[in-house]
Order: C-alpha cells, then structure tokens, then sequence
C-alpha cells in the first residue's frame, strides 16, 4: 500500500501561524472586553445598556471580535481569507439581529394541578401561551426551569386571539422542593449569537412531602391519656383540688375557702395540682454520622411526619426539633412543609446535645419521641434520655432498614426498631406498652 505524503509549502506555514495568533488575540481581546464591561456596569449609561448587551451569548461576543480582528487583519496583510471569513461573520451577526428583533405579545399561565406531593408521585403541571395581538405572533422556544433540568416547548405560530397549551409531568423521587419556573419566551438564531429571553411567569415552590402512614388512633392513644392527668405541681388555678393553705397577698379571693375561714378565724385558699397537657416533643437526629444510607434517613423523616401528623390532626400540641432547629408545628401543611428542607449534615451536635437544646426550646413537653437511625449506639440513646425530665413519658424509634421490630428497655427507656414505614404503628404501639 503507497502513502502519499503532501509536503507542506512555504505560504501555508505564516497563514497557519496567523491564524494561531489570531485565535489568541481573539481570545485576549474577548477577556479584555469582559473585564471592561465589569468595570463600566457601574455607569449609569452602561447600566441602560446592559440588559441590550445580555442579549449577545458568549459564542456571539467571540464571533464578533473575531469578524472585527479578520477584517483588521486582513486589510492590513492583504490575506483574502481573513477579509472573506470577517464578510462572513459579519453576514451571519446582521442575520442574527434581524432573526431576533422583534416583540411576542403573549399571554403565559403556568398552573400546577397541586403544590404540595408525596415522595414518588407524579407532579401534574399545565402550560398556557395565547397570543394576546390581532396579527399573529412568530414562533419560539418556551423554557421552563424545573429543578436542575430545564423543559423545552416549541411554540408554533400563533394567530390572533389562538392559544398553544402543553400538559407536562414532574417525576418527584425524592422528599424536597422542587422550583418549577420562572417561564421565560427565548428567541434566537440558529448559530446561538443572540438569545434574547423574556419572563412571563414567575418562580412557583412545589413541595415534595415526604411518605407517611396513617398510624390511626389507636396508635397515639396513649397521647390522650395523658390530657388532664394531675401532676406533683402546685398552682393556684386549675381543675385538681390538693389541699388548703394560709391566704397569701395577691392570691385570687374568689379561691378563698369561706367556710374553713369562719372556722379557724384566718383567711384559707384552695390549692390546685396542675393538670397535664398533651404536648408531643419530635427529637429528631439529622447527624449524618447517624444514619447508614439516604434511604434510612428517609425512613427516619417519614417516622417523624407520619407521628407529627397524627398528633396535629388531632388538635394536640407538637414541637419538633433537629440540630438544624425547630419546625413550624401550627398545623400539618406548615410541618410537613418544614419537613421537606431537611437534610442530614455532617459536623453537628450529638444526640444528647440536641436533647439538651431541645429541653430548653420545649421544657413543659409531656410526651417526648426520640427519632434516630441505625448507627446510634444505644449508650448514646440512653444519654440523651437522661437528658429528658423523669416526669415526662419518653421513648426512642430507630430506623434500621436491616432489623426487625423488636421493642427493648434500656434503664427505663423503651427503644423500638422501625424497618419498614408500614411497621410504625405496631413499633408505636410496643414503644407504649
């Protein structure tokens, strides 16, 4: 077999090394005018200027000084090349600016069937665009931002008063919020010189809650066995009578016990035991040196919601608190909300930090449920536990993907083991027994 070996002549070599010097003083003047820009956009002429000069797209600014370097080139070292390569260039930027000049009058709606979903549903969204002139409106690309990805619809022209509609689907894997716009119009040309965008629908939140199980009444029973339960503290106003005691100034006269009074000949007022109130602490532990996997820390998020759930639509008092703080618990949306922001993280405070912290933002809790995953020693369970007042009903729910549910007492605490969020109410129901 012949090779043929094209010996390279003496004209080749200085175009080929002007074209190297050209690229790099393309590249320098490029940097160059991205350098001046930073420093002129505080004028306020540049200002003005700057949403015209945002229409140019990086690959656009390049060609431009490329076109303007082969001219000058060119023209100085007589080389027909360069001067036919700027021509060109130059041909393609007008066609550019006459492809992307020009306004659409439309009318967008971006509308969501729900903002708030389960993990693992399929999140309905519907996108409107109507052409709101008499004369029809050229053709676009529609994009819509959806989490990290960005979702493309070609508008095709529309007539006056005629509407383009698109029904679209958002896959939800995982707990979380997920930004779904803000809708934007995009025209450009062909080459991606000019990109010229205009915004017609803001940003909307869609919240991805987490799974949850409906752990039933029976579960959370215990919750309301304790609503009106007397204490071992006094007070002077409440429903459980204790004792009577010598008036002391400022007590309430209407507490006055007349009768005694007339008998012993000084004043005596009623003392009360304060009656408990059912009010559930959710210790939750977003160490991530806690959990085995992601999937268990998901576990661990639903445990918690599924539980918080219940006790808020029962009309019962809830506080939740995670090294990352405490969660709106006014009703079940604003928790569950919440709830999707979590996210374990490295670094922070242990368990029985957390339970202190917790007391202290919670101190009149009368059921405590500790929350944590499968790599918590139970030594450390049990530390946060004697954290916790003795006078308050706790126990402790570890997700373990790999275990079984199984209820142990350790030193008064019962810990259960939750493999499986179908699992919770039975783990619930031997944490209380």
């Amino acid at each position: 077999m012949a090779f043929l070996h094209v010996k390279e002549s003496g004209a080749r070599r200085p175009l080929r090394a002007g074209a190297s010097r050209l690229r790099r003083a393309a590249a320098s003047a490029a940097d160059a005018l991205r350098r001046l820009g930073e420093r002129a956009s505080g004028l306020p002429g540049v200002r003005r200027a700057i949403p015209v000069l945002r229409v140019v797209t990086g690959f656009g600014w390049a060609v431009l000084v490329l076109a303007i370097l082969a001219w000058h080139y060119g023209r100085q070292r007589h080389w027909m090349e360069l001067v036919c390569l700027a021509v060109l260039l130059g041909v393609a930027w007008i066609v550019a600016v006459a492809w992307t000049i020009g306004k659409v009058s439309y009318k967008v709606d971006l509308t969501l069937a729900s903002s708030r979903v389960v993990s693992g549903e399929t999140a309905v969204g519907e996108l409107t665009v109507a052409n709101t002139a008499a004369r029809p409106c050229p053709s676009s690309v529609v994009e819509v931002p959806v989490g990290a990805t960005v979702a493309q619809f070609g508008v095709p022209i529309l007539s006056g008063d005629r509407a383009f509609n698109e029904i679209f689907t958002i896959p939800t894997h995982r707990r979380g919020v997920i930004p779904v716009g803000p809708v934007r119009s995009v025209r450009g040309d062909g080459l991606g010189l000019l990109r010229r965008e205009q915004v017609w629908v803001e940003r909307q939140d869609l919240y991805v809650h987490p799974k949850t199980v409906n752990v039933g009444s029976s579960s959370i029973g215990f919750i309301r066995d304790i609503e009106g339960a007397a204490t071992h503290d006094l007070s002077s106003n409440d429903v459980a009578f204790h004792a009577l005691r010598d008036y002391i100034p400022g007590d309430d006269r209407r507490n006055v016990h007349w009768k005694t009074t007339a008998r012993i000949g000084k004043l005596m007022v009623r003392q009360f035991e304060e009656t408990r109130r059912a009010h559930l602490l959710i210790v939750f532990d977003d160490d991530a040196r806690s959990w085995a996997s992601e999937s268990e820390y998901e576990l661990g998020v639903s445990v918690a919601a599924s539980i918080g759930a219940a006790v808020l639509r029962e009309r019962r008092e809830l506080s939740f608190v995670s090294q990352l703080g405490p969660l709106p618990t006014s009703s079940p949306r604003p928790f569950l909300d919440g709830l999707t922001l979590l996210d374990a993280r490295p670094g922070v405070v242990r368990l029985r930090d957390l339970a202190r912290v917790a007391m202290d933002k919670t101190p009149n809790a009368s059921v405590i449920a500790l929350v944590t995953g499968s790599l918590v020693d139970v030594a450390e369970i049990h530390s946060g536990y004697a954290i916790l007042p003795v006078n308050a009903r706790t126990f402790a729910l570890r997700a373990d993907e790999l275990g079984k549910t199984a209820r142990s007492l350790i030193a008064g605490l019962p810990l259960v083991t939750v493999p499986r969020l179908d699992d919770l109410p039975l783990a619930l129901r031997k944490a209380v027994t």
